[in-house]
């Protein structure tokens, strides 16, 4: 977008007030944050005239954390909060630094090469699920996908959480964008959702949670708590977009179905036609699994920055 004045942008982003995004005009991100600071799913399909700030809920499911790695000590690096809960094994160079991290002392440092970090799934993939972690890229604007947090089959990853830069991202901003697999195959149908609220710099730190919804099929991408939308404007009622280059931003994905990840959680690559790549560089820290879907008010509390906060699911009363 470099080059457009403030005007080219009004005309191509219709401003749309939606909940969820503490009272920012999504379509106006790319005038107020710049490119980076927003992002669109890649599908530019339904156009709508009203917005719903919340996705429509599945059945309830029991929620329970199952696995917490805070880095907080390059000792216990494999740590789990968790009793009973999995090890994490840093590999490649992979190790917990002190200073590295967002909250307590420490913080895994990845070299986006060889680095990573895996256990043994915390959580079944093929069933509501969450994951959530702080994440931070090295000093440079990424400029490739990188993978934050995945789930290993055979051939591919169940579901995986990506930064994409700008030039890699169809609407044109960069963008974090949860993606899930269908079956453990290569060619295996997926869907992804991309952030629609503004959030940090990718080289500043980001809290991100994935949630699945199984009863609801549908796959969730909260970054720093929020989860909003924008829509693109159809005032002369054809159906279709007005603008013909604005692209609807929904952080959701609905017919979302997930495989049993039984190989690995991993944590800073994932894994694509059997081979793992996409190595994160940077930092990441205190990353927790849950059965189940989170509500959107107990991930805004855990991305709430609380030093101290206890191994639980939070108890927060829920928006109704």
């Amino acid at each position: 977008m470099a080059g457009r004045t403030a005007a080219t942008h009004r005309r191509r982003f219709r401003l749309v007030r939606v909940t969820g995004l503490s009272g920012l005009l999504v379509g106006a991100l790319p005038v107020l944050f710049g490119p980076s600071a927003w992002a669109a799913p890649r599908t530019p399909t339904a156009v709508t005239t009203s917005v719903t700030g919340q996705p429509p809920a599945g059945e309830a499911v029991p929620r329970e954390v199952t696995a917490r790695w805070e880095f907080d000590r390059e000792s216990e690096a494999s740590a789990n909060s968790v009793p009973g809960g999995p090890a994490m094994t840093p590999g490649g160079g992979a190790k917990p630094v002190p200073g590295a991290g967002f909250l307590g002392a420490g913080g895994l440092l990845l070299d986006g090469k060889r680095g990573y970090a895996s256990s043994t799934a915390p959580v079944d993939t093929g069933t509501s699920f969450t994951v959530t972690a702080w994440v931070k890229a090295t000093t440079t604007a990424p400029t490739r996908r990188m993978t934050l947090v995945s789930a290993a089959g055979n051939a591919t990853s169940s579901f995986r959480v990506d930064f994409v830069p700008a030039r890699a991202h169809r609407a044109g901003g960069a963008a974090w964008e949860a993606t899930m697999a269908r079956t453990d195959t290569a060619d295996s149908k997926t869907v992804s959702a991309a952030n629609a609220a503004s959030w940090n710099s990718g080289t500043d730190w980001n809290h991100l949670a994935v949630v699945y919804d199984a009863p609801a099929q549908q796959l969730r991408l909260y970054v720093n708590g929020q989860l909003g939308t924008a829509t693109c404007f159809d005032d002369d009622g054809d159906g279709a977009a007005d603008d013909p280059q604005c692209v609807p931003a929904v952080p959701w994905a609905d017919h979302a179905r997930s495989f049993t990840a039984q190989r690995s959680f991993q944590i800073g690559r994932a894994k694509n036609h059997g081979t793992f790549g996409d190595h994160w560089s940077g930092a990441i820290d205190d990353v927790w699994a849950f059965r189940g879907a989170l509500s959107g008010e107990q991930i805004n509390y855990l991305s709430s920055a609380r030093e101290g906060l206890p191994t639980e699911v939070p108890d927060i009363p829920e928006a109704g």
